[in-house]
Formats: C-alpha cells, structure tokens, sequence
C-alpha cells in the first residue's frame, strides 16, 4: 500500500496542468483549488495597469523586481511586459522570491503578504523553477528583455553553494546573476524558520564564491540594523561580505534600509563603504527612495540628508548606483514606481542619469 500511495504521488506530480486541475476539482479535500484562486498567471485574468501621472522621458532598466510574490504567485509575463511599456522599461533583471509565507491550518484566511498575520515564513527554493519553467515557455520577444537572477537559497546553510551549482546546471547558459539573497530583513528575518541569517555566514560565503567563479553578480537584502534602535547593529557583517572575496560583485539592495529602520547620515556611510569596497553597487529600491532621498518618513524622522545630498554622493560615484521597483508578483501600480524616480534623475547629469538607470546595471548582469 505505502508502495501503491508513492506512486500516485508521482503519476500526479507528473500530470499536465489541465489533468491535474480536473483530478483537484474532483476532491473536494484538496487544497489546490485555494491555490488557483487569484493567480492570473494561470487564469490569464486581466489586471488593470494604473498609467502613470507624468509624460514617460527615460529609457530605464529595472534593477530589482520579483516575478513571484510572497505565495509565489504572479500577474504574469504579458501583463509584466504591459507595465514596462507603460512606464519606459525596456528591460529588467527578475527574480523569484526565495521566502514563501506559510497558510497556517488555523488561520480562515489566506496570507498576500509576509507581514499579512503572524505565521510563519520558510525559504523557498521552487521559486527558481517556477521563474525559468515560465520565462523559458515564454515567446522571444518577452524572454529578450529579462535578465533572470535565481535566489532560492537559505544563506544559513553551509550546502547553498551546491545548491547553487546544481541550479545553474539543470539551466545552463539561464542565470545572469544571483538574488535577492535575504540577510537581515526587519520583521522577515524574525518571521523565518530558523536563525537569523547574516551576510557573513558561511553558507553566503560559499555563494559569493561560486558567483565571483561564474561572473555572476550577487544583490543582497542586508539590513545594518534592527527597528526601534539608533545604533548601527549589522553593518560590520556587510563589511565582512564584501572583504570575503572581492572577485564577487555585490549588489546592495535599499541601502541597507526597510520598514521603521532609522539611521542618521545614510548617505556618508554609503559613501566610506564606495570608497573602500571596489565590489560594491547601490541599488535604491524601495522605501529607502521614499523614506531618505524624499524623506517621506511615516512617523516623521528625519535622517539629516537631502535629495540633494543624494544628488552629490549619486555624481561622485556615478558607475556605482541602479534604479529598481521592487515589485512583488503584482504590476497594476508597476509605472508609479518607475516615474517616482523622474524628481532625482531631472536633478542628475545626462550621463549619470543614463548609467543609473541601465548603463550600470549592464555591466554587472552575466549575458551568454
């Protein structure tokens, strides 16, 4: 019987989509019904892109967007490639996400969110074949303009380089950089199974050392300190990433900042961490745009520097800084978050204002 049980787990698990479907409405046990719900990918719904408020006038490459959200579903390529063309993005680097949000047994309801209750999250390494099972089906005119990074990786654990290695394996030829890898990451990391990850452990080390080995860039989700404190708790374990193995390009995601995360002077400790570390990039995705370049802090503090202060440290390391949205899964407000950077490039010079917005990230994405 166990022999015969097996089995059944295989044949299903090998089932085409739309058998597997029909086996599922049949049992009125299954969970997978739920999973259906709301997943456009698969129903191919349409979804409303919001068009943006200002006249589109960059040429932008999108440094940092999920494909799949935090229940690895997503509104799907065509409607991706919408919101791009709505917003002046010809191309995008793109990633799955690497921590999944579990649906506890006891909760009525279904989580949209790692912040949506208080259940737990667990790495998620299917992220990487849900993303290239689904750009690889794609036609060439989509499949043209991403650059897939994989990041389905817990940095805890000493066997993530193999993991590594087997993915770029089972794809050859695929992957053009590795992440978003997830370090400290505010109420994520308490919310994760397992310990607290950091930038510096062994099992990260081993993957900056396969990426520096494969030419591949590394973007890293590294928080330098906790919530509710003024004093900079994590910043010496970036440090340590990027002395481990300086053929490694790391890509620092938000600038080391998220939600109720307060630091003063941001821009002066990324520029001593330019200045000492040839094999470090800025991405400025996210609140860290919102909350210190415009400071439109929720609850009103106020770091020390100006837009314009950003303006000074963006020229004085102008091949070193990308512009990404950090969209997760979902792309009806996708062109807002292109065209909010518009107040900062108008400030820029040309050239600067070209290199952030593609020319920088070009010459860290792997192309075959």
């Amino acid at each position: 019987m166990a022999a015969a049980s097996t089995l059944g787990l295989v044949a299903a698990s090998n089932m085409p989509i739309e058998t597997a479907k029909v086996f599922a409405e049949d049992n009125s046990d299954s969970a997978y019904k739920n999973h259906l719900v709301g997943e456009s990918r698969a129903t191919n719904k349409k979804v409303d892109i919001v068009a943006p408020k200002e006249k589109i006038k960059y040429d932008i490459i999108d440094s940092h967007l999920h494909y799949l959200d935090f229940l690895e579903k997503s509104d799907g390529f065509p409607t991706l490639c919408k919101a791009m063309d709505m917003s002046g993005v010809s191309k995008s680097v793109i990633f799955g996400m690497g921590i999944a949000k579990q649906w506890d047994s006891s909760m009525p309801e279904a989580p949209s969110y790692y912040l949506s209750n208080d259940s737990r999250c667990y790495y998620y390494s299917a992220t990487d074949y849900i993303l290239a099972e689904e750009l690889l089906a794609s036609n060439n005119s989509i499949r043209e303009r991403f650059f897939p990074f994989c990041c389905g990786f817990n940095g805890n654990d000493r066997f993530a380089a193999d993991h590594l290695e087997q993915i770029l394996n089972i794809h050859p030829k695929f992957w053009c950089g590795v992440g978003e890898l997830m370090s400290r990451h505010d109420d994520l990391t308490a919310l994760t199974y397992g310990e607290p990850p950091h930038a510096d452990g062994d099992g990260f080390r081993g993957i900056y050392d396969v990426a520096a080995a494969k030419g591949l860039p590394v973007l890293l989700h590294h928080n330098i300190t906790g919530q509710s404190t003024d004093k900079i708790l994590y910043l010496d374990e970036l440090k340590r990433a990027l002395a481990h193995n300086r053929k490694c390009k790391i890509i620092w995601a938000h600038v080391g900042i998220s939600r109720r995360v307060e630091v003063k002077n941001l821009t002066k400790i990324a520029d001593e961490l330019l200045q000492k570390n040839n094999n470090l990039w800025i991405d400025i995705s996210w609140v860290v745009y919102d909350y210190y370049f415009l400071d439109k802090f929720p609850n009103n503090f106020y770091d020390g520097d100006s837009l314009d202060d950003w303006v000074k440290l963006i020229e004085k390391h102008p091949d070193r800084f990308l512009l990404g949205t950090d969209k997760v899964g979902h792309f009806d407000t996708y062109p807002a978050e292109v065209v909010k950077y518009y107040q900062l490039l108008d400030k820029l010079k040309t050239k600067t204002a070209e290199n952030i917005c593609k020319n920088n990230v070009l010459s860290l994405v792997k192309t075959y």
